[in-house]
């Protein structure tokens, strides 16, 4: 009789679970997992602590490149000192010392660690650098602890950095770099100033640069042989409004004393000289001078060719005063010695050097 259901499909042979290399045991798998898991574990810690260590020494080399960073702009603002037109590049100077100092105050220098400063001029440190300013270089070698790279037999690393610092003579002098309304002739900046050996001419009676009354006149209060030259050339200066405005006023002229000129003025710019005496000038030059407060004492002026009052003339050069005092009324002279080391507030540009410095800059 047939059956209503129909037959069930044949159960289908199973496969030998006991060849080679198959495990049967459940116990020897998880064995070889284990072993498969330390193994990975062992490689993840492994890159884990190269990865801390790594991150360790990449901060230390962002710390010493700012550190040598900081310690070569201050070095490099202590290459020149107020009066001086010549650089200090001694081991023992301030710029030097001042650059050691800087590093110490951002990173702990140990016996283990190497740092070198050194100051010249730029080409004398670096033979392909493309100018020669006075400068400064800080190199420091510090050596980074490792934490997990000692079971490696690794147990610090040494992370190097190098900067140097310009010191530059601008060509630019920007709104307030400069206090003293005044611009001097070209005859008068050769007669007093040392143009080979870049600093002041020096009288030999005080073995000081030489002294200068600049009078009301500005025309003739003294000639070439008080500096030992012997070709005809008067001492000259005006007042000046430091732009192309033909200002007279002398209340805008005392502005300038006591807040710095309004707008910058370049070599190359045309400046307004102005016309008279201006009498209280003096009286505010007094009272910023060496003999005053001293905001005025190291002041930079514009240079021109021709000192012709009421007229414009181009700046052909900027130079450093070292303004003495001053006198008005009857007498109307501002005394004055030819310096260096002038480094106005936001000055720009690079011209010859003419005993004005800008504030020092990274090299790049």
């Amino acid at each position: 009789m047939n059956s209503p259901f129909p037959n069930p499909a044949p159960e289908r042979p199973r496969r030998r679970q006991d060849g080679p290399g198959c495990l049967q045991n459940p116990e020897a798998q998880a064995g070889v997992i284990a072993l498969i898991s330390a193994a990975l574990m062992l490689v993840l810690i492994s890159l884990a602590a190269l990865a801390v260590d790594v991150a360790h020494l990449l901060v230390l080399r962002v710390e010493v490149q700012n550190a040598v960073d900081a310690a070569a702009l201050r070095g490099a603002s202590l290459l020149y000192s107020n009066g001086s037109a010549t650089p200090n590049f001694s081991a023992s100077g301030p710029a030097v010392t001042g650059a050691i100092e800087a590093v110490n105050l951002n990173l702990t220098v140990t016996g283990q660690d190497q740092l070198q400063v050194q100051a010249n001029y730029w080409q004398q440190l670096n033979p392909s650098a493309p100018s020669n300013e006075a400068a400064i270089q800080v190199t420091l070698s510090k050596q980074g602890t490792l934490y997990f790279a000692r079971i490696f037999g690794q147990s610090s690393r040494s992370v190097s950095a190098t900067s140097t610092a310009l010191v530059q003579s601008p060509s630019t002098i920007g709104a307030g770099g400069t206090k003293l309304p005044m611009a001097i002739g070209s005859c008068m900046f050769s007669l007093f100033w040392d143009s080979e050996n870049d600093q002041p001419k020096i009288d030999p009676s005080t073995n000081q640069p030489y002294v200068i009354q600049i009078g009301s006149s500005y025309g003739g209060s003294q000639d070439d042989t008080e500096s030992g030259d012997s070709s005809s050339c008067n001492v000259s200066a005006q007042w000046s409004s430091l732009s192309s405005s033909e200002v007279e006023s002398e209340n805008v002229l005392s502005g300038i004393v006591t807040g710095g000129n309004s707008s910058a003025f370049s070599t190359g710019n045309q400046i307004w000289l102005a016309n008279g005496d201006k009498n209280a000038l003096y009286k505010s030059v007094s009272s910023c001078s060496a003999a005053g407060d001293r905001s005025c004492e190291y002041s930079v002026v514009p240079v021109v060719n021709s000192v012709t009052p009421g007229s414009e003339q181009q700046v052909s050069a900027l130079a450093c005063l070292h303004v003495l005092s001053a006198t008005g009324d009857s007498g109307k002279y501002v005394t004055v010695q030819m310096s260096g080391g002038c480094t106005p507030n936001n000055a720009s540009g690079s011209a010859s050097s003419y005993g004005v410095t800008e504030a020092p800059k990274l090299a790049d």
